[in-house]
C-alpha cells in the first residue's frame, strides 16, 4: 500500500517525502566533489576538456550531472525514474547549467545507440547492485569514444568484510571472503543482491574489456569508518578533508566505501559498430 501511495503522489503531485535526493544531501554532495575532481583530473591528462561530451548512467537527481555541467562539459544523464529526472532538471535550472536528461533503461538505451559516442562515460554507485554488472561494464565501455574515459565505481571486498566484522557477523564475513557476489540479509541497511571485487580483480576486469591506463581511486576513506560526516564540519574543514582524500597514497585503495575505476578507451579500437536507437523519453534543460 505504501508503495502505491508513493507512486500516486509522484504522478499526481510530483512529490515523494521518502525519496532520497543525493544532490541535496550535504554528505553526498561532498563526495560528489571528490568524484568530479577525480574525473576532471584524468580528463585533463587525457586531453578531454570542456565542452567534451559526458554521459552519466544512473544519474538519480543530478548529483554529478550538475557539477560536471558547471565545468562546461556537455552532459547527458540517464535514469529509469522520471521523478528523479524531474528533480535533476530542477537542480540544473537552479544551478543555471544546461544538461540533457533521458528516461530509459540504461542497457537497452546503450545497446540500441550508436557505439563510442561519448568522450566520458560515468556510472557511479549503480553497478555494484546489478547481477549483470559484467555485461553493464561491457556496454558502458562500448559507449566511450576512442581516447575517451570510462569512470565506474564499485564496492571493494574490504568494505563488506569490515562492515560484517564490525557487526560481529562472521557468516557474512565468510561469504564475502569466499565469493564475489551474493544476497545479504544483514548487516547492511538494504537487504538484497550485491557484488564486490578486489583491486586486482577490478584491474583485470577492465583490461579484459580492452581498456588501458586503468587507475583505481578510493572514494570515502574515512567517513564510513569513523561515522563523522562532512556535513558536521565547517567549510574550511571540508576543504581540508577533500584535499586529504585527493592526496596520493601508498596504501591500497581497497579500504574505502567505493573504488572509482577510470580507464581509457584505446585510440585505435579493434572494432567499431552502430545499431538502431531504441525509443526513449528525452527531457532537456537549457
Amino acid at each position: 500500500m505504501q508503495k502505491i501511495v508513493r507512486k500516486v503522489l509522484r504522478a499526481v503531485a510530483d512529490y515523494d517525502p521518502a525519496y532520497y535526493d543525493m544532490y541535496t544531501d550535504p554528505h553526498e554532495a561532498f563526495f560528489a566533489k571528490l568524484y568530479v575532481e577525480r574525473i576532471r583530473q584524468r580528463a585533463e591528462e587525457a586531453g578531454l576538456r570542456p565542452p567534451a561530451t559526458v554521459l552519466e548512467a544512473g544519474c538519480q537527481a543530478g548529483r554529478l550531472v550538475v557539477p560536471l555541467a558547471a565545468l562546461g562539459f556537455q552532459v547527458t544523464g540517464i535514469d529509469t525514474s522520471g521523478f528523479a529526472l524531474r528533480r535533476a532538471q530542477a537542480h540544473a535550472r537552479e544551478a543555471g547549467v544546461g544538461a540533457t536528461f533521458i528516461q530509459a533503461d540504461l542497457m537497452k538505451f546503450l545497446q540500441g545507440a550508436p557505439q563510442r559516442q561519448y568522450d566520458i562515460v560515468v556510472c557511479a554507485e549503480v553497478i555494484y547492485q546489478s547481477p549483470r554488472f559484467r555485461a553493464m561494464a561491457q556496454v558502458l565501455a562500448g559507449a566511450v569514444k576512442p581516447g575517451g574515459l570510462l569512470a565506474v565505481s564499485h564496492r571493494p571486498r574490504a568494505y563488506y568484510l569490515i562492515e560484517a566484522l564490525r557487526h560481529g557477523d562472521l557468516s557474512t564475513a565468510r561469504l564475502v571472503l569466499a565469493r564475489r557476489e551474493g544476497n545479504f540479509e544483514r548487516p547492511f541497511p538494504d537487504p538484497g543482491y550485491y557484488n564486490w571485487q578486489t583491486e586486482d580483480e577490478l584491474e583485470a576486469m577492465y583490461k579484459g574489456l580492452g581498456l588501458q591506463r586503468v587507475a583505481l581511486y578510493p572514494i570515502d576513506r574515512c567517513a564510513w569508518l569513523t561515522g563523522m560526516g562532512p556535513s558536521q564540519l565547517t567549510s574550511a574543514e571540508r576543504e581540508a578533508w577533500l584535499r586529504m582524500e585527493l592526496q596520493p597514497s601508498n596504501a591500497r585503495a581497497g579500504c574505502a566505501r567505493y573504488i572509482l575505476v577510470i580507464a581509457e578507451q584505446p585510440r585505435d579500437p579493434d572494432r567499431e559498430g552502430s545499431s538502431t536507437r531504441d525509443e526513449r523519453t528525452m527531457m532537456s534543460v537549457r
